[in-house]
């Protein structure tokens, strides 16, 4: 599944495609690297942990015992 069915707004795909151009390898990054992902942006730090959770919630993203990962 690459990616979840729900439709992202589009603050929410900019947040995902900002996280997808960080993320060098298939390797994990966790919560805070991705939030600096989001707020590098010029997003809020509130904000982009809530769109950090949307992305989570609508299956962009997957959390695993070692970080998170891109949903291929």
């Amino acid at each position: 599944m690459r990616h979840s069915p729900n439709r992202l707004t589009p603050t929410q795909q900019t947040a995902f495609e900002q996280i997808e151009q960080a993320v060098a390898t298939d390797e994990p990054f966790t919560h805070d690297t991705a939030i600096d992902w989001i707020t590098a942006g010029e997003v809020e730090h509130s904000e982009a942990e809530a769109l950090l959770e949307q992305l989570l919630l609508k299956g962009y993203l997957y959390e695993t015992d070692v970080g998170l990962r891109i949903t291929k």
